[in-house]
């Protein structure tokens, strides 16, 4: 863990003696992962680690479009802070009704796989994006986030691919093994055992590559709004004791320090295993159900409480077990 806590005070001392502006740019919209519209925002600053750029992918939820994450996501200042690539892609549609509300499509819940639908368009999305050299991605600070539908299918991709994503950020999204009925946003359905199994059943779906290996070097996070009444909080605590529970399964993981607050409207809860921190709860106090932005206004997003692009991002920079020591 002091290990952990000495690379987060040098990462937060280097930026603090750095002044940053926005200064990047968003791309066009272009089809990406053979059928997802996809926009980018490519930092002009240098990366803030020399193995190479971070890559966040930002997901939308349903009925939203990635128009609103790319206008009032809030990517763009912390983008640059860590010359960090922000990905925001539209969902295919697929899914029936789902997808004609502009759902990313988690709903088989126990039967999906990375290999099909939204889920492989995803994976299709990040390799390319590793391909490109002129974006100068490490693969080892591939981060995914979303919100509820993109917080959902968040949910499944850190057990389907946790060799592509080393952190993973679920906001307001059901569990792991959900199918997203109704009943289920309004109250967990999936137990902490089913989800963990579902998760281990979706990590299998690797060929070739040790699953202890991948997710013992990944880190998860939740996000929440207190007053949310589309998902209802109670899905963080169950998103959060499932992630600890497949965790476990590889190495101890116990309550440790909490992070510091990011406001005086939320609470953090974090655990850690001999390494440092491994999992963190984020609620905040006030917030429904919407993409906490921190500032502006949109469609489900909110700006007045957490500034959650800066707080996962410092997270997950501050706790990566898969870079190289520098």
């Amino acid at each position: 863990m002091a290990v952990q806590s000495a690379r987060m005070l040098a990462c937060l001392i280097l930026l603090g003696l750095s002044s940053h502006s926005v200064g990047g740019t968003w791309t066009d919209e272009r089809v990406m992962g053979g059928e997802l519209d996809t926009y980018l925002y490519i930092p002009d600053s240098e990366p803030a680690l020399s193995a190479g750029r971070a890559l966040m992918v930002s997901l939308h939820g349903c009925v939203q479009r990635n128009e609103t994450i790319r206008e009032s996501g809030n990517w763009e200042t912390v983008a640059d802070e860590y010359g960090m690539v922000v990905a925001v892609p539209q969902a295919s549609g697929e899914g029936g009704l789902y997808g004609w509300l502009g759902c990313w499509h988690f709903h088989e819940g126990p039967e999906a796989s990375r290999n099909d639908g939204d889920q492989a368009h995803l994976v299709a999305l990040v390799q390319e994006l590793l391909a490109d050299e002129t974006l100068n991605i490490d693969p080892a600070q591939v981060y995914l986030t979303g919100l509820s539908s993109g917080g959902g299918i968040a949910n499944q991709l850190w057990c389907m691919a946790p060799d592509l994503f080393a952190g993973v950020g679920v906001s307001a999204g059901p569990a792991p093994g959900s199918t997203g009925a109704r009943s289920d946003l309004k109250s967990p359905s999936v137990s902490v055992e089913e989800g963990r199994e579902y998760c281990l059943k979706y990590a299998a779906q690797q060929n070739g590559i040790s699953i202890e290996e991948l997710l013992n070097t990944q880190l998860w996070n939740t996000v929440h709004g207190v007053e949310d009444d589309v998902v209802v909080p109670a899905h963080a605590d169950r998103n959060a004791e499932i992630a600890l529970s497949v965790y476990s399964e590889f190495s101890a993981m116990s309550v440790c320090d909490d992070a510091a607050s990011a406001t005086d409207k939320t609470s953090v809860s974090q655990w850690c295993d001999a390494q440092g921190p491994r999992v963190s709860k984020v609620l905040v106090n006030g917030m429904g159900h919407a993409w906490p932005a921190g500032s502006g206004e949109g469609f489900f997003v909110d700006g007045e409480h957490l500034n959650y692009p800066a707080w996962i991002t410092r997270w997950f920079f501050a706790n990566n077990r898969r870079l190289a020591a520098e």
